[in-house]
């Protein structure tokens, strides 16, 4: 038996009991009124009498777990796969992906591969992988003779402590390269003669990075996981270019395999890139998983901007202290500051409710794998704040709600994240909070067809409080306008519009009302004033949070009125300008009286306190008269 040579890129957090939320200390106040161990050599696998997830039997596990319901009665013990792979194995029956894909995948033939995640799929690929490895016999200790490819840090952490469990029993090591962390700290390990890397996963992006300076690899298997998204977060020239550095076929055998979701035209050209002409298609999706997203109750819910908070913490409470609910959000920063809103509003003696966790891509990837997994453990009552970086590829299991905050970046983004919940036969629904004129996304075809009810059992639940710093408003704000850039047409706004909009939710998150007050007008271009009460000429001008102008370049909204366009931003382009109105002090204004509009067709004008807001009411009332 082969002595255990274990191989450690990244330290893992274990569980820990008693981890509170984090929690951000914030300096200004909002009122709102509310809606109502290792693994020790054996000579046997260690079996299981029922066929149950591999890998949820350690609270300390963090690698992915695998639905009931796909396991099939056959049995790992009489599987064609050496002993040290039965022994790394802790379940007893193989899954749908893995009894119809491991005797082709052994083989050596390519594959192109639908599956769902949760299904077994990771094992499915590594197993075989492991297989060939071992029958080679070499002792040689290249890096990435089997080379796996994932869209997301997450996935690729998660498939590296699969691989880890897997090959407890083998002499081999597993590595993983990800964007977020030091890279010569990966270049230290790779060449490393201790620390083997016969098994390198990576994120594109970081892979490119290695092979650019000089990483030479060569795979003798090659996995992408995760094909489709890997294309959806435009990936497809990243791809291309690894292709370019690895050796070519003609002269080399190299086994590939493709997994993926979904099967479509971007699938068959990739495929026709990386995959031998005679490779193997294989479907293991369920006649209901096909069109899982036509099945689960979902519903959608209209308020206006300067409500969408309030309607949020509603809907959670709403939803009880025992649900488990993903919310999505459009952006990063976005994630960033409803996490923290949601987290002091639970931290509240009346709250009802439960722990809230966040992950986004400009977390610490510690944090985000803390996060992850301390949302995975929870069997009930918690609230995951995330950005896209989850909608698909992680498996989080028992999920009951996702609520999706604001336009989804597109149909399919939206069944995707759909996907998180009712999942191997569980119980599940959706809720799709937008603006009035948001709702054109209900008309596009993906989603017309969609069994989408108006949510209309909102209750009024008393008053929200939140604190919310300069900075974090600021970045938030930023984001906004660029992803609702991205949406003018759709949303029939005009540039000037969308600042206007934009002035409406950093108002909502805190940014006070008014930030100056003057004796003539203002000298924002564009900026909506308002003369004060004491009469003469004194002015009050709404000052927006400053955003650089590099920014503003980029986003193709230069010369746009209503802007607080500065040279820079403090901290190296986070924080507010020292000259531009940042950090001062004033209650926020932000403003929710409960009005959903379920079925309307045009904003909801109540409760529209600032020029600004009332300013766009009248342009879209224009509109609805001209015919537009």
């Amino acid at each position: 038996m082969f002595a255990r040579l274990q191989v450690h890129c990244f330290i893992r957090p274990t569980r820990m009991n008693n981890l509170k939320v984090q929690r951000t200390h914030l300096p200004r106040h909002v009122s709102m009124t509310a809606i109502k161990p290792r693994i020790q050599p054996s000579p046997l696998p260690v079996l299981n009498s029922v066929p149950i997830s591999s890998h949820s039997t350690s609270p300390e596990s963090t690698v992915m777990t695998t639905d009931k319901k796909h396991f099939t009665s056959k049995r790992f013990v009489d599987a064609p796969i050496s002993q040290l792979s039965k022994a790394g194995i802790r379940h007893e029956f193989l899954t749908d992906v893995q009894d119809a894909t491991l005797e082709d995948a052994l083989s050596g033939i390519d594959l192109l591969v639908q599956a769902k995640t949760g299904t077994g799929k990771t094992t499915a690929f590594l197993l075989p992988a492991i297989e060939r490895l071992a029958s080679s016999r070499s002792a040689s200790s290249d890096v990435g003779k089997i080379l796996v490819i994932a869209p997301t840090r997450e996935l690729v952490l998660q498939i590296e402590e699969e691989a880890m469990s897997l090959l407890a029993h083998h002499p081999y090591g597993v590595q993983s390269v990800i964007g977020g962390t030091n890279i010569n700290t990966e270049k230290t390990r790779l060449n490393s003669p201790t620390a083997r890397a016969d098994i390198l996963i990576a994120t594109p992006g970081r892979l490119l990075d290695h092979l650019t300076s000089g990483l030479a690899l060569r795979p003798t298997v090659l996995i992408l996981d995760e094909a489709d998204r890997l294309l959806d977060q435009g990936f497809r020239k990243d791809l291309e270019r690894i292709l370019g550095f690895l050796p070519d076929r003609r002269g080399t055998r190299r086994q590939c395999m493709l997994f993926s979701a979904t099967f479509d035209n971007a699938i068959k050209k990739i495929a026709k890139i990386y995959l031998d002409p005679n490779y193997k298609f294989i479907s293991t999706l369920h006649a209901d998983e096909i069109n899982t997203h036509e099945h689960v109750p979902q519903s959608y819910l209209i308020t206006p901007l300067e409500d969408i908070l309030p309607t949020l913490v509603s809907l959670l409470k709403q939803a009880g202290p025992q649900a488990k609910a993903m919310l999505f959000c459009t952006t990063a920063r976005g994630t960033a500051v409803v996490a923290s809103v949601l987290q002091q509003v639970s931290a509240g003696p009346q709250s009802m409710l439960p722990p809230i966790y966040q992950i986004q891509s400009r977390m610490s990837q510690a944090a985000r794998t803390r996060a992850a997994q301390e949302f995975r453990d929870a069997p009930e009552g918690a609230i995951l704040v995330t950005s896209d970086v989850t909608a698909r590829g992680m498996d989080f299991p028992s999920v009951t709600h996702i609520i999706q905050l604001s336009l989804p970046s597109s149909p399919a983004q939206y069944i995707h994240r759909l996907g998180r919940t009712a999942r191997a036969g569980a119980a599940g629904e959706g809720i799709l909070i937008l603006m009035p004129d948001e709702q054109f996304f209900l008309r596009l075809p993906e989603i017309a067809s969609l069994p989408l009810k108006p949510y209309t059992q909102l209750e009024h639940t008393g008053n929200l409080k939140f604190k919310l710093d300069d900075r974090s408003i600021g970045q938030a704000y930023s984001a906004w306008l660029g992803f609702y850039k991205s949406w003018l047409k759709q949303l029939r706004w005009s540039p000037t519009e969308l600042v206007e909009q934009g002035a409406v939710w950093a108002q909502c998150l805190g940014w006070p009302s008014v930030t100056e007050v003057g004796s003539g007008p203002s000298t924002l271009s564009g900026a909506p004033a308002q003369r004060g009460a004491r009469g003469g000429n004194a002015v009050a001008t709404w000052i927006p949070p400053p955003i650089a102008k590099r920014t503003v370049g980029m986003m193709g909204l230069r010369g746009t009125p209503g802007l607080n366009v500065v040279d820079r931003l403090d901290d190296a382009g986070d924080g507010p300008a020292r000259n531009a109105g940042g950090g001062r002090r004033g209650g926020g204004s932000g403003r929710g009286r409960g009005k959903l509009l379920p079925n309307a067709e045009k904003p909801h004008t109540e409760g529209a306190s600032d020029n600004t807001t009332a300013r766009t009411q009248r342009i879209r009332r224009g509109k609805a008269k001209a015919g537009q």
